[in-house]
């Protein structure tokens, strides 16, 4: 289940423009277009969360229903905070949304949207992402934009090094860029974890980051867990490390568990 929460309400007035509430009405309209349940994958479980740091955002996941019953989703984080960001996160749905033939392999979906994206965003703004493709059985395949790749856990809780060399440059940067297609066999109990880099980027009072580090550390400690109980885990050991501080920037997680068989 999509955990939300929004930071303190402020209001800042200029004058008659009243600029604080305006924010809030756009992280409402906002919100509307991001899904409010993980869907249901034949063979998996999945589980997300969702934490803003300002009233408008610029992360994105969604879930797109793929032909013969398959799925694909996509978590991407655009750059900047606040309105600016939001206006990326917006781009980006509208691209993956109104152009269904784009949904192909994970590489050749990146490649058609960074062309895409580039051609209406300005050169100093940019979106990283994911896009993750379930194929049916024990397979899925995934290509990275700028962002960590997902982090593969298998059922002693040992993290697999991550391969960074198949992560090109974000999307919006360079519009020939070309995405390679990773693809992956699962075994049972396997588990992918997706973030976005405010969760790793989260600072404590003394300005230390939450890091990757302590990230694989608690994935490992917190294996045995139900995956939803996992990923609740997770964002309370993010809050617990910024000790009460607003998070400087959005986050978004996307886990994902390979059930015994494929019946789900």
């Amino acid at each position: 289940m999509i955990q939300q929460t929004l930071p303190p309400k402020t209001r800042l007035k200029l004058g008659r423009f009243d600029a604080g509430g305006e924010l809030a009405k756009l992280a409402v309209a906002q919100r509307r277009l991001m899904p409010t349940a993980a869907p249901l994958v034949p063979g998996y479980r999945l589980a997300f969360a969702y934490r803003p740091a300002y009233f408008a955002t610029g992360d994105y996941c969604d879930f797109f229903p793929r032909r013969n019953g398959l799925l694909a989703t996509f978590i991407g984080d655009g750059s900047g905070h606040g309105p600016a960001a939001s206006i990326l996160m917006t781009a980006m749905r509208t691209i993956l949304h109104t152009h269904p033939a784009i949904h192909a392999d994970p590489g050749r979906t990146l490649t058609q949207v960074g062309r895409m994206f580039h051609d209406i965003v300005t050169p100093d703004l940019f979106m990283t992402g994911v896009y993750l493709l379930f194929e049916g059985g024990d397979t899925v395949s995934w290509a990275s934009a700028g962002q960590d790749p997902p982090l593969r856990v298998n059922l002693q809780g040992e993290i697999a090094p991550p391969d960074l060399t198949p992560v090109r440059p974000p999307l919006g940067v360079l519009p020939d860029e070309v995405y390679p297609t990773v693809r992956w066999h699962l075994e049972p109990g396997e588990r992918l974890f997706l973030f976005t880099d405010g969760l790793v980027e989260a600072r404590n009072p003394a300005d230390e980051a939450f890091g990757r580090p302590r990230l694989r550390r608690f994935l490992t400690d917190l294996c045995y867990r139900p995956l939803e109980k996992m990923v609740a885990d997770i964002v309370n050991k993010a809050k617990m490390h910024t000790e009460g501080a607003d998070f400087e920037d959005d986050f978004t997680i996307v886990a994902i568990e390979r059930l015994d068989g494929c019946s789900g």
